[in-house]
């Protein structure tokens, strides 16, 4: 049995979705802005269209227990699972209070490392094996919760995502691999990818793999498929994937112009599949809500977005002098030659 549905899902809960899908809209349709103003948001890869599946992960996500992996287009994810707008638009703005990397990281990596949610590579795919790396921890140590790690399904061309896959399967590890699948690996359609329409039949081979199929432009279809995905993994220790199928409603990212390889027919598409505006047209139609407390809740969004940006603005830009801080590590000094090692006339023959 479904657990959440346009009709039985309680007022509350759908108002906490709305005012996420809307909030999270704003921030990514502002990001562009910044960049242009030469405030920022220097890498931009917008979530539009991704919408379902980004809100359910969020939500499923429990900083307490879970820890959480998300990429670089995981904007409405992290929001969902807690991070405030103001959090949001400081890394983008690259701020010395960003909590990912203290304005230090590309802009577009999310993180709250208090809450478990990682900070990952630009390099795509890598994330999933520290998942794995997590979810092996957990088990070791009977800790009860999930990995979650995410990205679009051109990423599962990296060899990194079959080695954190074949691991998690081979060792029966709590992990939940959610595909975003929007059919471009940038510019490059999925048929160039992988010889499968749907990636995730790559690994149906794959012992103690669980695939879950979903919409990922349908908000419940989302939240039913992440409700049971980590339901599975919990109860069972064994991997999940979800495949959930989204559109790319905008270009890749600020690095490219989609109306190069998409005609006309595709570009109106993409647009008319908006799953914010679907689901909006879906709380007027079934009565869940009127047109004058979506707009309430419309106008609070807009506030506390621009509450937050007002403080992202004010805060402090990163020290100059910490421009080379954490991009190597501290060399290990050994105890037993503290001074280095003996010279080799010193040294004792083998």
């Amino acid at each position: 049995m479904k657990q959440f549905d346009i009709l039985t899902t309680d007022k509350d809960i759908l108002a906490k979705w709305y005012h996420l899908l809307t909030l999270g809209r704003a921030i990514d349709d502002k990001a562009p802005v910044y960049l242009l103003q030469s405030l920022g948001w220097s890498f931009h890869a917008p979530y539009a269209g991704h919408d379902g599946i980004q809100l359910a992960l969020g939500q499923v996500f429990n900083k307490d227990t879970d820890f959480l992996f998300p990429y670089y287009r995981d904007m409405l994810t992290v929001l969902s699972a807690g991070m405030t707008a103001e959090e949001i638009l400081l890394n983008g703005l690259s701020k010395a209070t960003d909590l990912s990397s203290g304005g230090r990281h590309m802009s577009n990596h999310f993180a709250k490392p208090a809450w478990h949610i990682q900070n990952i590579s630009s390099a795509t795919g890598t994330h999933d094996l520290h998942a794995v790396g997590v979810a092996r921890a957990m088990k070791a140590t009977g800790h009860k919760g999930v990995a979650f790690t995410s990205h679009g399904e051109a990423t599962v061309s990296e060899g990194y995502v079959y080695e954190a896959i074949n691991g998690a399967c081979t060792e029966q590890l709590p992990v939940v691999f959610v595909i975003q699948d929007n059919g471009y690996g940038i510019s490059v359609p999925k048929k160039d990818q992988t010889a499968n329409r749907k990636v995730s039949d790559n690994f149906t081979g794959f012992k103690h793999l669980k695939v879950i199929h979903c919409n990922g432009k349908d908000v419940f279809d989302s939240m039913n498929a992440m409700t049971a995905a980590k339901d599975y993994a919990l109860t069972t220790g064994n991997p999940v994937m979800v495949q959930a199928n989204c559109v790319r409603i905008g270009s890749h990212s600020n690095s490219d112009k989609h109306i190069l390889y998409r005609d006309d027919y595709e570009l109106s598409y993409v647009k008319a599949a908006d799953p914010m505006q679907k689901f909006r047209r879906m709380l007027i139609r079934y009565k869940r809500f009127t047109e004058d407390e979506l707009k309430a809740i419309e106008d609070a969004a807009k506030k506390e977005l621009s509450a937050a940006h007002r403080k992202a603005l004010t805060a402090p830009d990163p020290d100059p002098a910490s421009v080379l801080d954490f991009v190597l590590p501290e060399p290990y000094q050994p105890q037993k030659y503290k001074d280095g090692l003996p010279l080799e006339k010193d040294a004792i023959p083998l």
